[in-house]
């Protein structure tokens, strides 16, 4: 009698793991948990060499279930080698990433599959949630079937929290930026929405929950390299006009990353930076705006901004600071008991915007 060949699996979760014992089972017992059956899925847990005893909860997980792997390997400093080995040990026809302090909503993998078989879509991106932190609400807006990167808004949404073909991400050879703390997804992800045949998105479930944990280091709290850092943004900018043409449809696109990384350095905590550190980050943020950002994209920004922008493209350290210095920290907004509009903040119209840049020169000169 013949054995049957093994059925192959539905999705390969990958886990990359480092000193996250604290909340490895919640995280696994939501994989366990799922409607789609966790019979259906293999679970690849990489241990990035963890000193806290995650290395051997995961084994007793994987004691207890034939179908979680578990490798252990020296820490690598960041989640895209885990990540990146676990795509070559996965067999699934589909890929998901979640992270071992984060969890699943039990009907997540079920949902996002059903969309992927009904549009024939290669990213198939959840709704997530924030738990104690944000998390993105653009691409979520309502449901997308058979969508792309402009109709999904897919580039608000750039963690790895998603569903991906395995046979896209073979075929093009997409992995992650190995030995990068931050950013180091988008250049998996950002091609893998120019190639995708279709994207979908499943908006009416909490497909993903990302948790603030107090006692576990997130990396978005944190600040890069600056070299590092901006050329792997340069990387993925390079893939952006590699499939683009000049025009609005780019630009739509190349908004969201001078918002998000090329600017997000130079506001409150850039002025308590090393001097020289600061020059890095102007270096490499000013390079990337005159390479990649023509002006019809930073125009229409906000006057601070776009006043940010322009000091960068000069390299104008000094000014940079002393703008972060004298901007207050806005505080968050009640909610209004009227409907009537609020004027803005004086320093936030175009006349306060060049009265700020003369008292910049200002402080400069004295």
């Amino acid at each position: 009698m013949s054995t049957p060949a093994p059925q192959t699996p539905r999705v390969s979760v990958i886990i990359p793991v480092y000193n996250a014992v604290e909340h490895l089972d919640e995280c696994v017992q939501s994989l366990v948990d799922q409607t789609l059956g966790f019979d259906r899925m293999e679970v690849i847990a990489i241990d990035d060499g963890s000193t806290d005893g995650s290395a051997e909860a995961l084994d007793r997980w994987a004691a207890a279930h034939r179908n979680i792997t578990v490798v252990h390997q020296p820490n690598s400093g960041a989640p895209g080698g885990p990540r990146n080995r676990g795509i070559d040990l996965a067999t699934g026809e589909f890929l998901f990433f979640a992270d071992p302090d984060d969890y699943l909503g039990a009907e997540a993998l079920e949902r996002l599959t059903a969309a992927a078989d009904r549009d024939s879509s290669d990213v198939v991106l959840g709704r997530t949630k924030g738990v104690g932190r944000t998390a993105a609400v653009a691409p979520f807006a309502h449901n997308v079937e058979a969508g792309d990167i402009w109709t999904t808004k897919g580039v608000w949404a750039l963690t790895a929290h998603k569903l991906f073909r395995r046979a896209l991400v073979e075929k093009h050879r997409l992995r992650f930026a190995e030995g990068l703390r931050l950013a180091e997804e988008q250049v998996f992800i950002v091609p893998a929405y120019f190639l995708a045949a279709s994207i979908s998105v499943v908006a009416d479930y909490d497909c993903y929950y990302l948790v603030r944990r107090d006692d576990f280091p997130h990396l978005t709290q944190q600040t890069p390299e600056p070299e590092p850092f901006y050329r792997n943004v340069r990387d993925v900018l390079d893939i952006v006009v590699k499939h683009t043409e000049p025009g609005g449809k780019r630009n739509d696109l190349l908004k969201r990353w001078v918002t998000q990384e090329i600017l997000r350095y130079f506001k409150g905590g850039f002025p308590a930076m090393p001097a020289e550190r600061q020059q890095r980050f102007v270096a490499q943020a000013g390079a990337l705006l005159r390479d990649f950002i023509p002006d019809e994209v930073t125009r229409p920004l906000p006057p601070l901004d776009r006043l940010r922008c322009q000091l960068l493209r000069t390299e104008q350290t000094e000014e940079l600071a002393a703008l972060a210095a004298l901007v207050p920290k806005q505080q968050p907004k009640p909610k209004p008991k009227a409907k009537a509009k609020q004027p803005p903040p004086p320093w936030l119209s175009r006349a306060g915007a060049r009265r700020l840049t003369r008292a910049i020169q200002r402080r400069i000169q004295a």
